[in-house]
């Protein structure tokens, strides 16, 4: 599977949600620095104090705040990504999309969605078809399948507000780049650089 850096194409899919006008500013974390919150790069690659290469580093992940009762748009084989809504009452959305329409190949997904307090409960995977769910603990959820042509994805609650933290990689690979939530009415907040993948969020109301 190699479309893993088409991801942007899938930003564009969003259009119809917004007009989407990219800045260099990171998405909004929840840290309770402030009244707006505040912005967050991951860390920056720190040597080992070793000769040689150093070990990579691999960054915390990103808090973000997700609009709550905002749904995205994509269409199924053209672009690959993961999007992640949330509504009202702790209900999330978790579900993604392949680029098979364009490169002729499915992706192997597995995606994991877990929070530190709290169980998940609802869940709901008539949405992975041909899919394999596994819940290895009451806080975690774990889903692999294969997606061409169509859309794969689960349905959860998790206490409202609670940090929920997705993971998810494409034929192997973990990137933040297909990755994607919407705050403030825009697509990743409007943040045109990659983020972190895990990537932790939180409804901007409960």
């Amino acid at each position: 599977m190699n479309g893993i850096l088409r991801a942007a194409s899938v930003a564009a899919l969003l259009a119809p949600l917004v007009a989407c006008v990219y800045s260099n500013d990171p998405p909004r974390r929840l840290d309770g620095s402030g009244s707006g919150g505040g912005s967050m790069m991951p860390p920056a690659p720190s040597g080992s104090g070793t000769v040689g290469n150093p070990p990579p580093v691999t960054p915390a992940p990103m808090l973000v705040e997700v609009d709550t009762d905002q749904t995205m748009t994509a269409d199924p084989g053209k672009g690959i990504g993961v999007f992640i809504e949330y509504a009202a009452g702790g209900k999330w959305h978790v579900w993604w999309t392949c680029d098979t329409a364009t490169t002729g190949q499915s992706c192997d997904f597995a995606v994991s969605a877990s929070v530190t307090t709290g169980t998940l409960s609802n869940l709901d995977a008539s949405e992975l078809a041909g899919g394999f769910v596994a819940t290895p603990t009451p806080s975690r959820v774990d889903a692999t399948v294969t997606t061409s042509n169509q859309t794969h994805g689960l349905r959860f609650t998790t206490n409202p507000g609670a940090v929920l933290t997705v993971q998810a990689s494409v034929g192997g690979v973990q990137d933040g780049s297909f990755l994607f939530f919407v705050q403030n009415g825009q697509v990743n907040g409007g943040y045109a650089g990659k983020l972190t993948n895990p990537l932790q969020l939180q409804g901007k109301t409960p």
